[in-house]
């Protein structure tokens, strides 16, 4: 034993003779005081990429909430529509410019339980949408493929538990204080007589407090004005997901979340004051974030057709088998529902059901490289498309889901007047950052990435059982 400790001291000495610096290095009170701090930063930094991705869903309601309520004015009992087809200064995420939307934000807190009532549907119009809360979780459809199949219906937002009077509505009951409905206005064109009888169909909705004295209902028109409503990555992230925090019921069974939240600052009930170096980690970490978003909006989802295709699901399966939850007895995926609503809104209740419409994602050229405005790009769609109704084509930007910024073109369908079609009937498409003279082209930047939603209305079988295949997008060599 004795030779053995005379060992290890004979070995402690002869190590600080070798290396002195090193072991001056640990005794300095800085050296272990720096490594402290940079394992505290780096934990900052880690619980707030993960508590930002997880609270994604609120953030995206807060600022759809927000852009309507500071650009436009209004309140809770304030319908918003487009009373044309939406073009790029509708910057909400991944919308489509062939049915006009109507919206409304509510917060039951505030106001008690809410009625809608909704006009029946006629030859000529009709409603297609959703009662959702503000983590996007769908709670009933409203139209004829809705709770009212068409016949209109005054319907109830309560808060769960609700014990009061029923009777005569159709009850939607909402987990959050806060919750937005969703409508398409399905008309049979975007022509200015269908425009019209669209924006006098809107007008019948009735929106109000139960209860109220009056149901008279403020009607704010969206169309031409820049309605902002995309997610801005740097301090002002952090300080919406803290205005949700203070607005919301919390989630029981997902509190450790909450509590990552709380090491950067953000609890219900207490004000949010970062010093300077938080705001620099957390803007730093808002930068990270941005960038893991952009990056699952082109791989997250699984592609369609295996092996002949790029395109793919927009969303993962399990968005359709938990009700865009994303949550199951067995897990929480609060990075794929981060994910979906970065780019991504109001899913109908009858998600995994609905065959009215399909979305399929492109976000790869025929190489498997991301689209780039810095390059051209084509495609020749099939005349031979499963749509019963028609299909269309619409473009974004990767940066935030939206619309390309100032573009004339946001999109085409097949039902326009003015698409140019092959003689076989195939329609080719373009994208290119100069348009000019080209035809069925639709604007992008250069430099900047971009996505596809292809959207099949009234999709056939031929879709479902997989014997038609959407050709990838190609890069036009230059």
């Amino acid at each position: 034993m004795k030779i053995l400790i005379h060992k290890a001291i004979i070995s402690t000495m002869l190590s600080a003779a070798l290396f002195p610096l090193a072991h001056a290095e640990e005794t300095k009170p800085g050296a272990s005081l720096s490594a402290h701090n940079e394992i505290q930063e780096t934990r900052f930094s880690r619980r707030a990429i993960e508590a930002g991705t997880w609270i994604m869903p609120q953030v995206m309601y807060h600022q759809m909430e927000q852009g309507a309520l500071k650009t436009f004015g209004g309140d809770e009992r304030t319908i918003y529509y487009y009373s044309q087809p939406m073009t790029w200064k509708a910057r909400m995420v991944t919308g489509n410019n062939n049915s006009p939307y109507i919206h409304t934000y509510h917060d039951l807190s505030k106001t008690g339980p809410m009625v809608l009532e909704v006009p029946p549907a006629t030859d000529t119009n009709a409603f297609f949408g959703t009662f959702l809360d503000s983590w996007h979780k769908p709670i009933i459809d409203v139209g004829p493929d809705g709770a009212d199949q068409g016949k209109g219906a005054k319907y109830l937002v309560v808060p769960k538990g609700y014990e009061g009077d029923r009777e005569g509505y159709i009850v939607v009951e909402q987990e959050t204080n806060k919750g937005y409905i969703s409508f398409r206005s399905l008309t049979g064109s975007t022509s200015a007589e269908d425009m019209k009888k669209h924006q006098d169909y809107v007008h019948q909705l009735k929106f109000y407090p139960l209860g109220a004295n009056s149901k008279e209902t403020n009607i704010v028109d969206l169309h031409g004005k820049i309605y902002e409503a995309t997610i801005k990555f740097d301090l002002d992230f952090w300080t919406a997901a803290n205005a949700m925090v203070q607005a919301e019921i919390i989630r029981t069974d997902e509190k450790a979340f909450y509590g990552m939240l709380k090491s950067l600052g953000i609890e219900k009930g207490k004000p949010f004051e970062p010093d300077a170096k938080q705001k620099a980690l957390l803007v730093s970490a808002a930068k990270q974030l941005h960038l893991e978003m952009m990056d699952d909006v082109v791989y997250y989802a699984p592609e369609l057709w295996p092996g002949k295709s790029r395109w793919t699901l927009p969303v993962p399966m399990e968005m359709m088998t938990t009700d865009a939850t994303y949550v199951t007895p067995n897990w929480n995926d609060y990075q794929s529902r981060g994910a979906t609503f970065y780019f991504y809104f109001a899913p109908p209740a009858s998600l995994a059901e609905s065959k009215s419409t399909t979305y399929i994602k492109g976000a790869l050229d025929g190489k498997g490289r991301t689209f780039n405005g810095s390059h051209d790009y084509t495609i020749t769609i099939p005349a031979d498309v499963p749509a019963k109704r028609f299909w269309s084509m619409l473009t974004y930007a990767t940066k935030d889901g939206t619309y390309i910024r100032e573009s004339d073109r946001i999109g085409i369908a097949s039902n326009e007047e003015d698409i140019v079609k092959n003689k076989d009937g195939s329609t080719t498409l373009t994208w290119s950052s100069n348009s000019e003279g080209k035809q069925n082209c639709m604007p992008v930047i250069a430099g900047e990435e971009f996505f596809l939603l292809f959207r099949l209305y009234g999709p056939e079988e031929a879709f479902f059982d997989k014997s038609f295949v959407l050709p990838d997008v190609q890069r036009v060599t230059k």
